[in-house]
Formats: C-alpha cells, structure tokens, sequence
C-alpha cells in the first residue's frame, strides 16, 4: 500500500492512505533504517500491514523537494503568515521569512492577516509594497472571512505549509478555511508583544483531495546559518532585474561599479529592502566566519 506520512511521534509514523482509509501507525523495517536518511513528514512511502493491524513501511519514494525549516517532504506551497498589527510587521523579519522561502525553491504566498484591525488605507499600503517586490500576496480576515475563497484555492491539491511568527494567526485562518480542525488558537501577550506558541509539533492535516497544510510552530528567531554570502542576493527577486556587475563576485555592498547600488539610487529597488539585505549580508558573512575561523 502507498500513503502519506503525516505525523511522527516517538519512532513510530502515522501514515494516511492514498485509499480511503484509516491513518496506520507504522514503524520502519530493520533493512530500511540502514538505507534511509530518516524519514519526514510528507514521504510517500510503501508499506505494509501485519495481522495485528500495524503497518510496516518498506519504502520511501524520491522526494519532489525538502523544506528543511521545518523538515517536511513534498511541499509545494509555502504560505508565510504576518499580522498588519498585534503583533506588528517587522520588516526585517519577514524579509528573513522570505529569504529561506526563496532559497527552499518551493513558491511562496505571503497571507497579511488581521485586516480587519488597520485602515484599509494602511493595509493596501503593505500589500502593494510587497507586490511590487515582486511576491504573491494575500489579505486575510478571519472575523469576516476576507481571502477565504483564494486562500482555498491557494491551498488546493497541494502540500502546503502555513509559516510565521508566533501570534499572526496561522492556526486560526486554517480553522478559517478548514473549520473541522478545530487548532488551539492564542491570544497575542501584551506584556511581550507577541504571541505563544499553539502548535508544538509538524504534522500535516488534511482539508480535502491531495490537499494538506502544515500548521508549524511560530518562531521570531530564525537563522540563516546554511547560506554562502554570495547566495543571499539571489534570493531578493527584484535583484535579478540587475545582473552583470563589474565583478562576479560581487556582494552588492562596498563593491565599485555595482549595478544593484545603482538601482538603488536611481530609486528602482527599495532603499528600505537593500538596507534588509545588508543586514542580513552581515548576519550570513558573520555565520560563515565563524564556521571557518
């Protein structure tokens, strides 16, 4: 039998059938530990079920790809959740979000929740910015539905993974569109700003035919540890408008005769994005110093 795994706990794997069926706690055979890697949430795998009605999985299919923050297989769509306020964007932090979206390969939807919260002035505002940047971007309400109906289809037929900082409301707009999950949802702390943590493992849910979300746990504190210097530019899509600069190794920063500089002068990238990439330059080269210092 083929089925998805869609939840791990303890060494033993929940798998859901391709069939309509129960989901079957399985374990792994003893020739399979040695060849696998481990195995992730979102394999597909081939198993088979004993006469005391546990399964066993022999086999994982080759994956179409790996997020690997959080590790899940398969995925096809990330859809990374903020807030317009409580908590508020902080732009550095999305643009974080979306460096490891960029560099994972999978498409991207960034979801703006909490519309209902700001001036629908301030709002378009937002949006537009990170449109014109180049990304797919979604405004969401869950008081009053907006964005259900895309969101939906958004989601459709694909593995798709909600991802964001803790208390924008990702287990709440899965309700939205997938009331029967029923997730626990939190309240945003005054004292700190943010919210806590309501989702404590990966685990994908199903919301209809081939058609799964993972409701992650929500974190403000993401690195960019695994990333060369001379890579983190490509993962700003605006960027790519501007190649060939005078030198190929060029890290858009000190460099002469840079035409990403340029750009920004002439005023075609944002100020405000460039400075994120700085900074986030100085956070990847600092990282790599120290793993080869």
């Amino acid at each position: 039998m083929v089925g998805r795994v869609v939840r791990i706990i303890g060494g033993f794997y929940f798998v859901e059938p391709q069939t309509p069926g129960p989901i079957v706690e399985c374990a792994i055979r003893g020739r399979l530990k040695l060849k696998t890697q481990g195995i992730l949430v979102g394999d597909l795998v081939k198993y088979t079920i004993d006469e005391d009605g546990r399964g066993v999985i022999n086999e994982v299919e080759p994956r179409q790809s790996v997020l690997t923050r959080p590790y899940i297989a398969n995925v096809n769509r990330v859809v990374l959740v903020f807030a317009h306020c409580n908590p508020d964007p902080i732009p550095l932090l999305i643009d974080k979000f979306l460096v490891l979206s960029e560099a994972s390969g999978i498409p991207n939807l960034i979801v703006f929740n909490k519309t209902d919260l700001v001036a629908t002035g301030k709002a378009d505002k937002l949006a537009n910015k990170y449109r014109s940047y180049g990304y797919n971007v979604l405004c969401t309400s869950v008081r009053s539905n907006l964005g259900k109906r895309r969101l939906l289809q958004e989601v459709k037929g694909k593995v798709s993974v909600f991802a964001g900082p803790s208390g924008v409301g990702k287990s709440a707009l899965l309700n939205m569109i997938a009331p029967g999950l029923r997730l626990k949802t939190g309240a945003v702390s005054e004292k700190i700003g943010r919210g806590k943590h309501t989702t404590r493992e990966v685990q994908l849910l199903k919301i209809g035919p081939d058609s799964y979300v993972a409701d992650t746990p929500g974190f403000s504190q993401i690195a960019l540890d695994f990333m060369k210097p001379e890579a983190l530019a490509g993962y700003y899509p605006e960027f790519s408008a501007y190649p060939n600069c005078r030198f190929t190794s060029c890290l858009h920063e000190t460099e002469p005769d840079c035409r990403i500089k340029g750009a920004v002068s002439a005023g075609l990238i944002a100020a405000e994005r460039y400075q994120s990439y700085l900074e986030l330059l100085a956070e990847v080269k600092g990282y790599w110093e120290k793993r080869y210092r």
